[in-house]
């Protein structure tokens, strides 16, 4: 192995979620540069490509013993990460998500002996501060986690401060965006367009994992006030079940307005289409849905809240309402829906500000400089 490659382990949840896909993006991405990548997790990441070279997937095994009431995770994982890192030589194990991942990945370095020991970096996405982090049973651990690691990295400096605030963690703490590589589309813009029936309607898309957060319920209220309804089609790319909200799609009147599709891997293929973003969370540590939809020249409409004003610029890239304010997202999509000149204008500013900020070229050598720091 070249003397400057590098061996990164990569745990993450490998569900459909912004974090599982920026750390799936980043290993492809690593790998692609040369480094030799591990990933460690209960299955493989979802959009995690099976015959990559320089990529590799070690399962952890999760049995279920009687002893136990619920099935532990973290010490399968742990045990993982050791053997992992002595047989592949790691120099670092990259873990998104304080708990379980951070805490497994402290124990697996003190299962090895010195000469054997990764680095530790850990990634905070946003509910390891904004939701556990408030949580008496977890916040020590997590706060201990972070304390613990090598390297402590964010997605925001919205989330950075949180993160000081909530847990009182006075360490440092690297601010790294996120970023994202689309994948070329894998079928033509027109065969999506008749899959989902469209005609001329604006699609406005939205992207989530429908978390109480996401505030899906602002979402579909938003729609359903938008005059002329029939101007527009919503699609709703789900990475959880939609179920529960299909009552609030008739209860609006909306059965014939909304598209859901659930678990799309190949999102590219309806961003590619997408006309505009909506966004109605409470609080967000990125939004990493508002930048994959940036990439394709897609403007978003959302709410000002945590990371997102370090994403987008209010009226140059996207058009930002107060967190809540129904009435004020409708008349930001109302304005894009009707105005298709600014639309394009705001979509060309959002395209060049990801691919000046956020994109691969200029993210993952931070992560790079990052371990080799830590690896002298």
């Amino acid at each position: 192995m070249a003397a400057d490659t590098l061996r990164v382990g990569i745990t993450c949840y490998p569900s459909v979620g912004g974090s599982g896909v920026l750390a799936t993006t980043l290993g492809e991405d690593l790998a692609a540069r040369g480094h030799d990548v591990h990933f460690i997790a209960y299955e493989r990441p979802f959009r995690l490509p099976s015959d990559a070279p320089r990529l590799h997937f070690h399962p952890v095994a999760i049995n279920e013993y009687e002893l136990f009431r619920f099935p532990d995770y973290t010490l399968p994982l742990s045990v993982r990460m050791a053997e992992v890192s002595r047989d592949h030589r790691l120099d670092v194990l990259h873990v998104h998500y304080a708990v379980p991942h951070a805490t497994a990945a402290i124990l697996a370095r003190a299962m090895l002996p010195p000469g054997q020991q990764p680095r530790v970096v850990t990634t905070l996405h946003g509910t390891d501060t904004t939701l556990l982090g408030h949580d008496a049973g977890y916040a020590p651990a997590i706060k201990h986690a972070l304390a613990s690691s090598d390297a402590v990295t964010a997605v925001s400096e919205s989330l950075k401060r949180e993160t000081q605030r909530v847990l009182d963690f006075d360490g440092p703490i690297e601010v790294i965006h996120n970023f994202f590589a689309p994948r070329p589309p894998s079928r033509p813009p027109e065969v999506v367009r008749r899959e989902l029936g469209l005609g001329d309607e604006v699609l406005v898309v939205h992207s989530s994992n429908l978390r109480h957060g996401k505030r899906v319920d602002l979402l579909l209220e938003t729609a359903a006030r938008v005059r002329p309804l029939e101007a527009f089609k919503l699609l709703i790319l789900a990475g959880e079940a939609f179920a529960p909200f299909a009552g609030d799609v008739r209860r609006l009147g909306l059965t014939d307005r909304v598209i859901v599709r659930e678990k799309v891997h190949a999102i590219e293929d309806y961003l590619q289409i997408a006309d505009v973003g909506l966004y109605t969370s409470d609080a967000e540590s990125f939004c990493l849905s508002i930048l994959e939809a940036m990439c394709f020249g897609c403007p978003s409409v959302s709410t000002r809240v945590g990371g997102i004003p370090e994403v987008v610029e209010d009226n140059e890239s996207a058009l930002l309402v107060p967190a809540g304010d129904v009435a004020a997202l409708v008349k930001a999509l109302e304005t894009l829906i009707h105005d298709e000149p600014r639309r394009h204008a705001l979509g060309r500013a959002a395209q060049a500000r990801a691919r000046e900020r956020f994109s691969a070229e200029v993210i993952v050598p931070r992560y790079e400089a990052l371990y080799r720091r830590l690896c002298r």
